[in-house]
């Protein structure tokens, strides 16, 4: 785990990145002397950093892409975020401000492509991954995971915004699949490129079954921006 700056706070980030380990091939090895393409994945209101990063980083890695799971909760001190903490206008702007730096951290990387960063939310984090894509032009794709549109961040999508992948579940009882439909509408309206994946059956957290799914479709659409 390694740390970087945000404000006058100090932010974990845990990391995985291809070729740091030692391998005698040397056809892997030039592939991995060439930068790298990043993915930031953000955890949800219960701060499982590694846990989510565990759940995408070894698929994304066989595309030779790094990842990084930045504990944005260390900007203001916080173990597990309530529905109070997200929506009194304060914390949410902190956390979005420790994002940023983030991708700063990770676009500084030695060996990251600092033109082909993407970012996946899950739940807060997704709603996180939706006003970074609408704000910061660094992050060249969006996923969010049982997330949807931030309040008050409508206005800022325009046909500038980074390209969305939006994957919920419909049977979601956290963040119901309205916040899909609606997210989905407004990146319509302001000609967002943007896919849609909807999942029969499934919840907020997806099962294990969902998993072959959920990974192709973020890998098919991180190829395509990304790699």
């Amino acid at each position: 785990m390694a740390t970087y700056q945000s404000g006058t706070s100090v932010i974990r980030i845990d990391h995985q990145e291809p070729g740091r380990e030692q391998t005698q091939e040397r056809a892997q090895d030039k592939a991995q002397s060439r930068p790298h393409a990043a993915l930031v994945v953000l955890h949800g209101s219960g701060g499982a950093s590694r846990y989510w990063l565990e759940r995408f980083a070894p698929a994304m890695g066989r595309f030779g892409m790094a990842a990084y799971a930045p504990h944005y909760f260390d900007k203001t001190g916080t173990d597990r975020a309530t529905a109070e903490m997200i929506l009194d206008g304060k914390h949410f702007a902190q956390w979005l401000a420790a994002v940023k730096d983030a991708i700063t951290y990770v676009a500084q990387r030695p060996m990251v492509d600092a033109r082909r960063i993407g970012v996946l939310g899950i739940s807060l984090g997704g709603y996180l991954a939706i006003a970074l894509a609408a704000e910061d032009t660094r992050v060249r794709a969006a996923i969010e995971l049982s997330g949807g549109m931030p309040p008050g961040w409508e206005d800022r999508l325009s046909r500038a915004t980074t390209p969305v992948l939006v994957l919920h579940g419909e049977q979601d009882t956290v963040v119901p699949v309205s916040e899909a439909h609606k997210l989905a509408a407004l990146l319509q309206a302001h000609r967002v490129e943007h896919q849609v994946e909807l999942f029969a059956g499934e919840t907020h957290w997806f099962s294990a079954r969902a998993q072959p799914r959920l990974l192709m479709a973020c890998a098919t659409f991180l190829g395509r921006y990304l790699l």
